[in-house]
């Protein structure tokens, strides 16, 4: 009897052995799975932080770390300032390499100009030197887009004897989605006299002037219309480690002497009054592409509304692609071969940078 319970009882202690390794194997089972399923979803990451709480998260980080180890992380922070400094001198020089190399284009720029104008007939051109896009022959539905439908009616006949290319300057501009906002339907018989866009280089600034054509809006003395945008060529003392290439900080529109009656910035509104009979007129502004050589001044940014903010911000990314994209490649706007080329805006053309940018990097 001993021996049958000897042996009983090694059987259960066997048996609780065999339970307790199934036990264990099941429980790495299900804490591998569980590791398994966790593992699968991506790790936080201080970038996944919004920006305000990044850069505390980041400032407190660095400030658990031990004192040698500070040191070093502001002493690389000098070094990056001294990067910031040659940067500086990079784009200064980079920006003297296109004020000269302009120059050099000016003489292909008055034959663009005679060609526009009909002064000058080119010779019958019957080699292309540049490879074709084979998309370049894309299918277009008028019959059922209404948006094309609209745009075909708009097109203006053009008289096999028409000189020169008419309408260039003002297609160029409502080929362009930043440019095509400011114009107005009652601003194209005036573009249309558009003859010229060049540009004026000076140290620290350059100069927009549109030339035009004799016309029934503007008077003789405004036939040339000016927009000049001031560069800053250093880091901002403030933000320095933004700094990303010369910025446009201000600009200065022109005087433009309309012809009477012919203001195309105004209007006239004539409204009544109540509880009396006859009419009253007044003269209103309005949207117009020519508001654009009236900027609003703010000498100190960081004192403008936020209207003006976004006024000034808009119209320095108009200065930045009329200089670098427009007028040196105007016929490829007119073609539609860089119709796609401005879907993101180059870092040179950051003006006025929010408070919320300058936080996440500073």
């Amino acid at each position: 009897m001993i021996g049958m319970a000897d042996s009983a009882e090694g059987v259960t202690q066997e048996d609780s052995h065999t339970e307790s390794r199934a036990d264990g194997i099941s429980g790495s089972l299900r804490s591998l799975g569980t590791y398994t399923q966790e593992s699968t979803e991506p790790a936080l990451s201080p970038a996944d932080l919004p920006a305000r709480s990044r850069k505390a998260f980041l400032r407190h980080m660095i400030g658990q770390l031990a004192e040698p180890v500070q040191n070093r992380i502001r002493a690389l922070r000098h070094n990056q300032l001294q990067q910031v400094r040659i940067s500086e001198q990079f784009f200064r020089e980079v920006y003297e390499l296109e004020r000269r190399f302009y120059g050099q284009s000016c003489a292909l720029f008055d034959a663009r100009r005679d060609i526009l104008e009909g002064s000058v007939e080119p010779p019958i051109q019957t080699e292309k030197t540049w490879p074709e896009d084979p998309q370049d022959a894309l299918y277009l539905d008028f019959g059922n887009n209404e948006e094309l439908r609209q745009l075909r009616q708009k097109l203006a006949p053009v008289s096999p004897t028409t000189l020169g290319v008419p309408r260039f300057w003002l297609t160029v501009f409502q080929n362009v989605p930043l440019l095509s906002e400011l114009v107005q339907d009652h601003d194209e018989p005036l573009l249309e006299s558009l003859m010229d866009v060049r540009l004026a280089y000076d140290q620290d600034s350059y100069m927009v002037i549109f030339q035009f054509r004799p016309n029934s809006f503007l008077h003789d003395s405004s036939l040339l219309l000016t927009k000049r945008y001031f560069l800053q060529h250093s880091a901002d003392p403030e933000y320095p480690f933004l700094f990303e290439g010369p910025e446009i900080v201000r600009c200065e529109g022109c005087h433009i002497h309309w012809r009477d009656g012919s203001n195309l910035t105004l209007q006239t509104v004539e409204s009544r009054r109540r509880n009396r009979a006859h009419r009253v007129t007044k003269v209103m502004p309005r949207e117009s592409f020519f508001r654009f050589f009236a900027p609003p001044q703010a000498l100190d940014l960081s004192l403008a509304d936020e209207k003006t903010k976004l006024i000034l911000g808009n119209d320095f990314e108009v200065g930045f692609l009329l200089r670098t994209q427009i007028v040196p490649k105007a016929v490829l706007f007119y073609t539609g071969d860089l119709v796609d080329s401005l879907s993101a805006a180059s870092p040179d053309s950051r003006s006025l940078s929010s408070e919320a940018e300058q936080e996440q990097v500073l």
